[in-house]
């Protein structure tokens, strides 16, 4: 059981978190700071530094909470044992997409990418890496359980195909974060006819 120490703790970091997307969605990433941030929590500049090390360690950790709740919603997904890949996959990437729109803006998702790439060998890229990698892990779960009901081939390396459909619907992902001007369904649209494309690769031939 959470002591009152702990309590206390864990409700002042999550203050705080919520203080830094409300700042980062209204005012953007790079005019916030660390002390506009901690005026509106009510703490220190010291005490957003001890829980989160930088502003891009707060950014991190947004996304990382946002990570947690999109899993659940794959999980659910994939636990409903889609009988199309295609629809599937597409399936997976829209549920990314309406996540990441619900949880922070497209300009905030812009640093968070941005973030992935320049600092892609501090503890910012490796964590981000670390979080794609478990969504590939979905990925591939969906796929060998594609699998055991022969849906796909077995002879298919699931954990190829896994990261080639994943960094397919990444890409589109990035597509969509990059433009305003993109919606949801232009992207949806686009990604399914890449996986068309594709399909016969992955596909168990009709008797």
């Amino acid at each position: 059981m959470m002591g009152l120490r702990e309590r206390q703790k864990a409700n002042r970091r999550e203050r705080i978190l919520e203080v830094a997307k409300a700042r980062f969605q209204t005012d953007g990433y790079a005019p916030t700071t660390i002390e506009l941030i901690a005026k509106d929590a009510d703490v220190s500049t010291v005490t957003v530094y001890n829980y989160f090390d930088s502003k891009a360690g707060l950014l991190l950790a947004l996304v990382s909470e946002s990570d947690q709740l999109l899993i659940r919603q794959l999980k659910t997904m994939i636990a409903q044992k889609p009988t199309d890949l295609i629809d599937a996959v597409a399936t997976f990437g829209q549920i990314l997409r309406r996540h990441a729109m619900r949880y922070l803006a497209k300009s905030t998702w812009r640093e968070v990418l941005s973030a992935s790439i320049q600092e892609g060998s501090s503890d910012f890229g490796r964590t981000y890496l670390e979080l794609d990698r478990v969504l590939v892990d979905l990925m591939r779960s969906m796929i060998v359980d594609f699998q055991a009901r022969r849906l796909v081939p077995e002879t298919v390396d699931s954990d190829a195909l896994a990261d080639c459909l994943f960094s397919l619907q990444n890409i589109r992902f990035f597509q969509f974060i990059a433009d305003d001007n993109r919606d949801d369904e232009d992207i949806d649209s686009r990604l399914r006819s890449d996986l068309k494309a594709l399909q016969g690769l992955f596909s168990t031939p009709a008797h």
